[in-house]
């Protein structure tokens, strides 16, 4: 009886301990929190903007270096929750990878609410109608949108003309500026130690939180494109024979004030085109319309040499257009667009090209000019002009008579 006894009251002792660690296990715990853009850093939330649809921005861990328990995004009221976790101590950590905590970046937590306060970086520039190019703006310049940021639309400037993004992730980005060209208007050469590709229009570059880009000068004015073209033949002859292959050299010219993208047909091109530069590239699947790879900055040349072979005799002219493509910017200038060559292609050569002279120069002996007399028809011998003189005949004749004699007179001399 003693031991059934100490064995109810052992049993009585265990059991509600044992249904307490069960529980204990059963028992789930909520970690969460909001993330706000502490743009003032006082680590409080005073209502300002809050770090909404941002992934992995919280990470939380068992406490003391333990294994990850998952990362969380925000939603779009910038609030993060981690549900149904084990009763225990956890390490609750803002990523710091993309922003800068104001507040603790870790904090330990065995359930609750844990919020965060982050800053992130900002760019700021000016962006406006710079009529005189003074790069300050004047009443009356209108302010002007600058463009695009990783492809989100940034908004108008201040009064002073200057814009700003800010509470941006650390990370890659590209700038790319707002095209005004259907006004005429075209980007300032930009300026400055990380300035805007002025042939795109452009800048890449990475947002940390130890650098960033330089201001954003994004400055338009009232611009003057202009393209001029000339051509060549090479090598350079007065004729060419069909079949010969010959070199179309082009050279075309920025003569205005912004960078443009030249492009040339060539009208009545009666060649086959064998080969070209590899600074242009051919348009619309033909052989006589082309534009330059890349931009041409004011004041700048390229050459373009077109390999051809001559197999049409009407081909009579070389006879390039030039035009740009650089938004809806005008050429004011359209008479250094055309350049019309003549060239002349015959079936076989008629002509000996001459030798080229030697760098001694000398002086022929001068040609006989003496006519040999010719008899004429109709002369005082009455005989008919053969060319050649009677008097030759007469003399041979008078020869033969007197050998003959002489001969006789021997014969008479040797019967005596």
């Amino acid at each position: 009886m003693k031991k059934f006894f100490a064995v109810a009251m052992t049993a009585a002792l265990v059991l509600p301990a044992a249904a307490t660690s069960a529980a204990a296990q059963d028992e789930k715990i909520t970690i969460e929190g909001l993330v706000w853009l502490d743009r003032n850093g006082d680590k409080k939330f005073d209502g300002e903007a809050v770090l909404a649809g941002e992934t992995k921005i919280v990470k939380i861990s068992k406490h003391g270096g333990g294994d990850v328990v998952g990362e969380y995004a925000t939603d779009d009221k910038g609030r993060y929750a981690a549900r149904d976790l084990p009763t225990g101590k956890y390490d609750v950590q803002v990523s710091g990878a993309r922003y800068t905590p104001t507040t603790s970046r870790t904090v330990t937590s065995e359930g609750g609410t844990v919020d965060f306060g982050v800053r992130g970086k900002g760019i700021a520039g000016h962006s406006f109608h710079d009529r005189n190019r003074d790069g300050v703006r004047q009443t009356g310049e209108e302010l002007l949108s600058p463009g695009t940021l990783n492809g989100k639309p940034i908004g108008m400037p201040g009064e002073d003309g200057q814009f700003s993004v800010d509470d941006l992730p650390f990370g890659k980005y590209e700038f790319v500026a707002a095209d005004y060209t259907q006004r005429g208007l075209a980007l300032v050469k930009p300026t400055g130690t990380h300035p805007i590709d002025w042939a795109t229009g452009t800048l890449e570059f990475t947002l940390g939180e130890f650098e960033g880009p330089a201001p954003l000068e994004v400055l338009y004015f009232e611009a003057k494109a202009d393209i001029a073209v000339a051509a060549a033949v090479v090598p350079a002859k007065a004729s060419y024979v069909l079949g010969e292959q010959i070199d179309v050299e082009l050279t075309l010219t920025n003569k205005g004030d912004v960078p443009i993208v030249p492009s040339v047909v060539m009208a009545e091109f009666m060649a086959k085109l064998l080969s070209h530069s590899d600074n242009i590239k051919m348009l619309n699947g033909r052989d006589d319309d082309f534009e330059t790879v890349s931009k041409i900055l004011p004041g700048q040349q390229v050459k373009v040499t077109l390999k051809v072979e001559l197999n049409d005799v009407t081909f009579d002219e070389v006879w390039p257009i030039a035009r740009f493509n650089f938004g809806n910017l005008k050429d004011v200038d359209h008479k250094n667009n055309v350049v019309r060559l003549p060239i002349k292609v015959v079936e076989k050569s008629t002509t000996t090209e001459p030798s080229a002279p030697s760098s001694t120069s000398q002086t022929a002996a001068p040609a006989t000019t003496t006519t040999p007399a010719v008899a004429k028809a109709g002369n005082s011998s009455g005989l008919a002009s053969t060319g050649a003189s009677p008097l030759g005949f007469l003399g041979l004749g008078a020869l033969l008579l007197a050998a003959g004699a002489a001969a006789f007179f021997v014969a008479r001399r040797r019967r005596s």
